[in-house]
């Protein structure tokens, strides 16, 4: 009976000692970097990026993005500056509800989007070029489809 208990008391500290490995944390260890989600010559990373209100769907030629009652495209790459920044110019199409005619004028703007990576994060202020006027300001977060109500 005594080998068992042992045995058993051996198996609960190897165990407790695999638990702790790491510093019995999930988190990454102090000091681990994380990665911003950049890819090749700093750009800001493929995928989907979604906050409330919008969602972007970036490839290497630019950005399709869509509001709750609006749409937008970037088409140039968004390259990042060194401190995780960009300044890009693109369109931005208010939306109403109803359908469109066919005869109707488009309402594109010209506009800038302007965003800062942070981590996982991407602040994004978009500006009319024309007005300089400040249209929205968004938090948008890779990996998440965002949260939208389209006005449809």
């Amino acid at each position: 009976m005594s080998k068992l208990l042992l045995m058993f008391s051996l198996i609960g500290v190897c165990h407790g000692f695999t638990m702790l490995g790491d510093g019995g944390s999930c988190r990454p260890k102090q000091g681990a970097a994380v990665k911003p989600p950049v890819e090749r010559n700093d750009r800001l990373a493929n995928g989907v990026w979604g906050g409330q209100h919008i969602r972007a769907e970036v490839t290497d030629s630019g950005a399709v993005i869509e509001f709750d009652c609006a749409h937008g495209v970037i088409d140039q790459p968004i390259v990042l500056d060194g401190k995780g920044g960009f300044d890009v110019k693109g369109k931005f199409t208010p939306e109403r509800g109803g359908p469109s005619r066919k005869d109707e004028a488009s309402n594109d703007r010209l506009v800038r989007y302007v965003g800062q990576v942070k981590d996982q994060a991407l602040t994004l202020t978009i500006t009319d070029t024309a007005t300089k006027e400040t249209i929205d300001s968004f938090t948008l977060t890779h990996g998440s489809d965002g949260r939208i109500m389209k006005c449809r």
